[in-house]
This record gives C-alpha cells, structure tokens and sequence, in this order.
C-alpha cells in the first residue's frame, strides 16, 4: 500500500485552539510512512445552500479537495455546552454535500473530542459520530478517544501528555489499519 495521508480537521477556531494544538502535535509525530495534514478551516463560512454552487467558496473547494485527496480523516473537537459546537458541525455540513458526492462518505474516520473538563468532550463525540454516519463516513468503532483536562496538557502550543498522546497514535494506527483493510 501507499504512504497513508491523513487530513485532520479542527472543530475549534481559536488561534490557541488546544484541539488544533493536539492535532499539529500528532501531525508532527504521525507513525513512519503516514502523512498528517491539518487542514485550515478558519476561513470556511456558515453554510448557506445559495453559496453551495460553483463556483465555490475558495475555502470550502480547498478543504473539499483536501478531504477528497486523503485517505482518511482525523475529525478534533472541543465540546461547548454538551454538545459538539457550531464550527465543527457547519465543517461537516460542508463536507457532506453535494448530495450524493459528499467528500467524507466512504472515508474513515476517527473523532478525537477534548474538554477542560473530566468528560473529555464524550457527548460531543457521540454527535460527531452520528453525524459522520449519516454522511456516509465510516467512523471508527472501539475506543473512544476522549481527552479530558486539556487545558493542562497543553503547553504553549504543543500537546504534552505523553501518555494520552501514546492511546492516540495507537488509534491513528487503528485508523490506517482500516484504511488498508478497505483498500484491498
């Protein structure tokens, strides 16, 4: 098989994002022979179906093009008031259309949620998870990767917890894993 590439998309837009800080972290340490790519989505507008035409928006035919280019999809979210926030769905709203060329249906997918609280973001992962379903994704199943406290393990932009960092990489194996299994 080729070289795996990963796109990960960050659900949260702040500049200090702790998820996007994660999700570099993993891009800078992907496993031998796999490509991270963090996608940039701060440009991306609230979806509007009258702005669904060609020609697109340039930042929404850039990120459909780079999820189309991948072979499979980190999808990072913080979680706002229990559930997955506005930026993170409206990234999905785009990716999902048009209808029956969604850009993420047939890609797999793992959802890594994050929280300054003890819950890690798990509530925000279960609508992330359905919402994927219901594109035509295959998000992974298995272990959840919820990262509580992510305040603290977080360092100047750089994800430090070597230990929550380690179940991660494991899972992005998992993820490639799959990926090599849909491929043959």
């Amino acid at each position: 098989m080729s070289s795996p590439k990963l796109i990960a998309l960050s659900g949260s837009l702040r500049k200090a994002s702790y998820t996007t800080a994660l999700l570099r972290t993993l891009a800078a340490n992907a496993p031998a022979g796999v490509e991270i790519e963090v996608a940039e989505v701060a440009d991306i507008p609230v979806y509007n179906q009258d702005l669904d035409v060609e020609p697109y928006p340039e930042g929404v035919a850039r990120l459909r093009a780079q999820v189309q280019a991948a072979d499979g999809v980190l999808v990072g979210s913080p979680e706002y008031n229990y559930a997955m926030p506005g930026s993170t769905k409206n990234l999905l709203d785009w990716l999902s259309r048009p209808y029956g060329k969604a850009a993420l249906a047939g890609k797999p997918a793992l959802i890594i949620t994050t929280s300054p609280a003890s819950t890690g973001g798990v509530r925000a992962q279960a609508q992330i998870r359905g919402t994927l379903a219901a594109i035509g994704a295959h998000p992974l199943g298995g272990a959840e990767v919820v990262v509580p406290f992510i305040d603290k393990k977080t360092t100047d932009g750089v994800f430090t917890d070597e230990g929550t960092l380690s179940f991660i990489e494991a899972q992005v194996k998992r993820l490639v894993d799959e990926i090599e299994v849909r491929k043959k």
